[in-house]
């Protein structure tokens, strides 16, 4: 029975034909009239990207599709320049390897979709209850022990996803990753549905995970389906699943509508079933996982397969970016490398196929200043939600405190020598959008009074990790004025890591 409002809408009108709509409201908007759209359809304008946001009165959240966070120099440009002209000279990339543009008028709206079509990019379903960006290895392809090369099977998923009303109106929002490396780079348990490499019997495919989702009050990570699939196999078997969780994913409330509220009700085994029905043969039983690290971020110079190549990752703070340095990226990446770019999911920037000969001269180019490869270890692994300057759930500037954080954690201690970066993931909110249970060392921010005066606050969250024995985060400090989260981080990564984790600094000389 549908009871939620967003199902109603739906039912009434699918989101992707909003499209015309969205045309004469621009239409009106350019002739200086009031277009005056209805609540229902800023909703579904969703479906093409467009984000109307509370903060931002007028303007709309643009988001696009990016498969595998593989974009062209000259996509990247085109980004950029959009930015420039009509977003005010702002980008974010998220967490899932895409990019969103601020501050886009509904009479702008036709020209950034047609500029991004002509760049061979689309916004289409990237919003409300479709499969979100398919991420994957940024590296896929490039790197020495890859198993899979998944760039093109990322573009597969995502031609047989969009483009039409076959997945236009799931119960809710579908994270998908595929990923062909051993560094789980790409995060599979936090994903609706992951394919993650595997061998069988001597056949290099993936395993299956399902259900993972971190957001709201329930967060958890995605379990094993028991399934091994081939490569060639994999988009089908994506299908199969997809049309389960669309015929029988729960719709009645919106808070419990992702895909771990059906395997819940269900249990793994009848889930299992369902699919083997849907995908029309027996699903063959998990083979051997082949991933050996967890969290890879391939900040830095990594080298490729071809050994005289190398790729330079570069730290983008809280992936918070400009259209001119877009723009540059794209330049550097002509000059330097092979005009290709990759995005992370830790909001990062890659530039591959740097020939050695050439890596001091990229490294010494200006835009390196500002987007490090050799960044300290508190910003490297920080990552953030996009904070209460656009998001009307945010309680707190996510993006500005973390990068406040990180600066005074670095003025303050230094990192054991090799250390693994600390892994810090904040979020604004409790819908999570920053994973922070996932962190190393988990921040949520929110508001308290204390001493008669309402200020940010932070819970501390600590000991979350994935991998073979994946844990949560648990609240380990509530509530921290955001003033105070240095100190108060600084003790839970020696809590983590022990004592040694960190080195006080050198005392500073006393004057006279």
């Amino acid at each position: 029975m549908v009871v939620n409002k967003i199902e109603v809408l739906k039912a009434a009108r699918d989101g992707l034909d909003v499209l015309p709509d969205l045309h004469r409201y621009a239409a009106l908007a350019a002739a200086g009239e009031d277009p005056q759209i209805p609540a229902e359809d800023f909703e579904r304008l969703k479906w093409y990207g467009l984000f109307h946001r509370k903060r931002t009165p007028g303007h709309f959240m643009l988001r696009m599709r990016i498969p595998g966070g593989v974009l062209s120099s000259e996509q990247i440009e085109a980004i950029g320049e959009i930015s420039n002209q009509v977003g005010r000279g702002q980008a974010d990339i998220t967490s899932r390897m895409n990019i969103q543009l601020r501050w886009i008028t509904i009479a702008d709206a036709p020209w950034v979709l047609q500029r991004l079509s002509a760049a061979g990019l689309t916004t289409q379903q990237s919003g409300m209850d479709n499969i979100r960006n398919v991420v994957s290895c940024p590296l896929s392809g490039l790197t020495e022990d890859e198993l899979i090369d998944t760039r093109e099977l990322a573009q597969r998923m995502q031609r047989a996803i969009i483009g039409g009303k076959r997945f236009s109106n799931l119960p809710r929002k579908f994270n998908l990753s595929v990923t062909g490396c051993r560094e789980d780079c790409a995060h599979a348990q936090v994903h609706d549905l992951s394919f993650a490499p595997a061998q069988r019997e001597g056949e290099i495919g993936f395993n299956v995970l399902v259900g993972g989702a971190l957001g709201g009050m329930s967060p958890e990570y995605a379990q094993p389906l028991d399934a091994f699939v081939g490569v060639d196999e994999a988009v089908e078997l994506a299908v199969a699943i997809l049309e389960v969780y669309r015929d029988h994913g729960l719709r009645e409330k919106r808070k419990e509508s992702r895909l771990k509220w059906l395997l819940r009700a269900w249990g793994i085994e009848r889930f299992r079933e369902a699919v083997e029905r849907q995908y029309g043969r027996t699903l063959t039983r998990a083979g051997d996982s082949l991933t050996s690290r967890h969290g890879g971020d391939h900040i830095g110079v990594t080298r490729q397969r071809h050994p005289e190549l190398r790729t330079v990752g570069c730290l983008v703070p809280v992936g918070r970016i400009a259209g001119d340095d877009l723009i540059e990226f794209g330049r550097l990446a002509r000059r330097y490398g092979s005009a290709d770019l990759r995005l992370t999911v830790q909001q990062n920037i890659l530039i591959p196929d740097v020939p050695a000969d050439r890596l001091d001269e990229l490294l010494a180019q200006p835009l390196l200043s500002s987007y490090s490869p050799t960044p300290s270890a508190f910003i490297r692994a920080m990552v953030s939600c996009t904070g209460n300057d656009f998001c009307a759930f945010a309680l707190i500037d996510s993006k500005g405190e973390a990068i406040k954080l990180a600066a005074a954690l670095e003025e303050r201690y230094e990192v054991v020598p090799d250390a693994e970066p600390v892994r810090i993931q904040m979020s604004a909110c409790p819908h999570a959008c920053g994973q922070h249970r996932a962190g190393e060392i988990g921040l949520l921010g929110g508001r308290k009074r204390i001493d008669g005066e309402i200020v940010d606050v932070a819970d501390v969250f600590s000991g979350g990790r994935l991998g073979d024995d994946p844990v949560l985060g648990e609240v380990a400090a509530p509530a921290v004025r955001t003033v105070e989260l240095a100190e108060a981080v600084a003790e839970q990564i020696r809590a983590v890591r022990g004592a040694g984790a960190l080195i006080e600094p050198r005392a500073l000389a006393p004057t006279d």
